[in-house]
């Protein structure tokens, strides 16, 4: 399913203070880049700002790619709270946490995803060691050292504590 940005900004959909650590948490996981550029562990797909890809790929300002990624993330926010029951009780942490993964590997990804049966679940601990579970890309184990994408594997252990609370 492609993803269509929101109107609604991020802090309508889950409130100031998660909002503000999902920017600051998915902006510094994903690095910013105003000119667009081939990402090669996401398939070699178009990529632009903040690890946009259903945007114009053009060269943008800072401010430009901020407002793209509050938008984007918005859009990430009110799907993931869609397909997940309780999401409104969740605490910032564990918010912050899937919609990070959902921007990340994608929100079919989630859909179909033990975490999210987890989070539906309100099955915590176990729905934060699932994103543990997701360090796999291109047949590589993230997890590994010489794999080349150790990155991934260090934002699945990022979201599995910010979704705990550490």
């Amino acid at each position: 399913m492609p993803f269509r940005p929101q109107k609604k900004g991020l802090v309508a959909v889950i409130g100031a203070t998660a909002a503000a650590a999902a920017i600051s948490f998915t902006g510094g996981n994903e690095g910013v880049r105003l000119a667009p550029y081939t990402d090669q562990l996401g398939g070699g797909v178009q990529t632009v700002c903040f690890g946009e890809t259903d945007v114009p790929m053009q060269r943008y300002t800072l401010p430009e790619c901020k407002q793209i990624l509050d938008s984007s993330l918005a859009g990430y926010a009110s799907s993931v709270r869609a397909m997940t029951p309780g999401f409104d009780a969740l605490t910032d942490g564990q918010k912050v946490a899937v919609i990070d993964f959902a921007y990340n590997a994608g929100l079919g990804s989630y859909r179909s995803s033990t975490l999210r049966r987890r989070y539906a679940a309100a099955d915590f601990p176990a729905a934060c060691d699932e994103f543990l579970k997701w360090r796999f890309t291109g047949g590589r184990d993230c997890s590994v050292a010489s794999s080349g994408c150790t990155g991934i594997y260090t934002r699945r252990r990022a979201e599995r504590a910010a979704c705990l609370g550490e």
